[in-house]
């Protein structure tokens, strides 16, 4: 039975650090800091997870953003590199034995908006089917400038243009997810219920974790509840689309195994719940393909794409064709071009 969460409860911001060798992350940490300091609403606290930094001086200079604010922010460190998923579920993990009713999610390098506690917390507190709640963002670089939309990375308008149509809202949000939007949110623009944050702890990759994460929450009981007035700041480093896939040469590689296993994983979860029938999985699982293709070709990757339409061709080349015809002209294109 899904409950209401008390209005006095606690909840808890989790962040996940990493600070490599120079660059600006002291900086970043600072505002992303601040920006939960300047909450409207002060019944919270905030769990920083280091991931195994290599900067000699991170745990002196961590020492010194919890002292802003020193019984609110707790530091942990892990002993090895973990990742930033597997970071964010120790966080959620010490959070729960603190009593948090949920956790905001907030990268250390993103702001989130002064207002996006009391938001969070009026939703949480006044619809019991409400299990995650998500905002939209602006984009920022590395010295905290807005960045023009034609600058943006096609695979982050793409996230953003989601925002304007056709909204990822309600129950059973990972079939929309999963067919019409591939990515629908940010990890730094993203609430979720304690309970869901236990039950369906981050994918252990290191690439789209949270995309496999949304999905599974998406699956479960509970609905999605998007709410614009509470945009995060994102920052993306030297105009690339994250830094993740700056650092990473096979980024979209892993992004496809990742979003794959965490489609049928949610299939699995939705399954359970309500036995879906077989047809509709065939044809969710056709749509999925083709949907995650076009978000590779997003990404420069034609030959990923290619391969991975063929995996919905060779379910049904006749259902592959009548979907992708549904699609607007110039993506039509794009995956006719490849097909």
């Amino acid at each position: 039975m899904l409950q209401c969460i008390d209005k006095k409860s606690p909840i808890a911001f989790v962040m996940p650090h990493w600070c490599g060798l120079g660059g600006f992350s002291e900086t970043h940490l600072d505002e992303a800091v601040k920006s939960i300091l300047r909450q409207t609403d002060t019944n919270w606290f905030l769990v920083i997870i280091d991931d195994c930094s290599p900067e000699q001086k991170v745990k002196e200079r961590l020492q010194k953003v919890k002292s802003m604010a020193a019984h609110n922010i707790h530091l942990l460190f892990n002993e090895t590199n973990l990742g930033p998923g597997m970071s964010r579920n120790r966080g959620i993990e010490y959070a729960a034995a603190l009593g948090a009713a949920a956790v905001i999610f907030n990268d250390a390098d993103d702001v989130s908006n002064p207002h996006r506690l009391n938001v969070v917390r009026e939703i949480f507190s006044t619809d019991p089917e409400a299990c995650v709640i998500y905002s939209t963002f602006r984009v920022i670089n590395e010295n905290s400038f807005f960045v023009r939309e034609k600058n943006i990375a096609p695979t982050i308008l793409e996230i953003l243009n989601g925002h304007q149509s056709n909204i990822v809202n309600g129950y059973d949000a990972w079939i929309p997810i999963a067919t019409l939007k591939n990515y629908t949110t940010l990890t730094s623009s993203t609430a979720v219920k304690i309970e869901l944050a236990l039950h369906q702890p981050f994918y252990t990759s290191r690439v789209s974790e949270d995309m496999h994460t949304w999905l599974r929450y998406g699956a479960c009981e509970g609905k999605f509840v998007y709410n614009p007035t509470i945009p995060s700041l994102y920052r993306i480093w030297n105009n690339t689309e994250s830094s993740g896939r700056e650092r990473n040469p096979d980024f979209y590689e892993i992004k496809a195994e990742t979003d794959t296993h965490g489609f049928f994983s949610a299939m699995e979860i939705a399954d359970a719940r309500k036995e879906l029938d077989v047809i509709f999985k065939t044809e969710l699982t056709i749509k999925f393909y083709i949907k995650l293709a076009e978000s590779l070709l997003y990404g420069f990757q034609k030959i990923l794409a290619q391969d991975t339409l063929k995996k919905a061709n060779d379910i049904s080349p006749q259902l592959t064709k009548q979907y992708i015809s549904q699609y607007g002209p110039e993506v039509q294109k794009l995956l006719q071009a490849i097909i």
